[in-house]
């Protein structure tokens, strides 16, 4: 009898030790590291165009911001048994983000606004559009506008310019995939 309870007693003592490490392990919060989504962000002050004549002295009253109705270019339905996701453009998820970050150098070099640096705007646009398989733009719409129409507007150009995107991957197995993106203009 006393040859079992030598053999038990570490047995159960892992067994413990075991479980209060796999509770604390849970608690802790490994991803100090992962970043929250990451905005695009132009920064008028730094990066102002050239003008090609002196500005003038007059003070000039502040454009007043025009409302703006969310811009739709419907979807056309996906093929039956088709698969879709969603992803935040700014998203570390690691599925897309190959694709992802090769979406943003298509798009960063087109993104400006030239009535932004005109008129010293600020504001944030988000759009969701919709990638088919075949990496054409099935779907632009603003889904928050930034208060601005030349903003707004200026954001789904830049989307539209730099589309037809390249294919999704065929890992995917996705007919389509939807993505949210912000846009700051400060």
């Amino acid at each position: 009898m006393d040859s079992k309870k030598i053999f038990l007693l570490p047995i159960i003592i892992s067994i413990i030790g075991h479980v209060a490490l796999i509770t604390v392990s849970s608690m802790v919060d490994l991803r100090d590291n992962v970043k929250a989504a990451e905005l695009f962000t132009v920064r008028i002050a730094q990066s102002e165009p050239e003008r090609a004549e002196e500005p003038q002295k007059e003070e000039k009253a502040k454009p007043v911001r025009e409302k703006i109705q969310p811009q739709k270019r419907e979807a056309k339905p996906i093929p039956e048994g088709g698969r879709e996701d969603t992803v935040d453009l700014g998203s570390s998820d690691m599925k897309y983000a190959g694709y992802l970050a090769t979406l943003k150098k298509k798009i960063l070099p087109i993104w400006t606004s030239a009535a932004a640096y005109k008129n010293s705007e600020a504001g944030v646009v988000v759009i969701l559009m919709s990638i088919n398989a075949d990496g054409s733009l099935s779907q632009l719409l603003l889904t928050s506008s930034s208060g601005s129409a030349s903003l707004d507007q200026g954001t789904l150009d830049v989307i539209n310019a730099a589309a037809h995107f390249n294919p999704l991957h065929a890992k995917y197995e996705l007919s389509r995939l939807h993505i949210t993106a912000s846009f700051r203009y400060q």
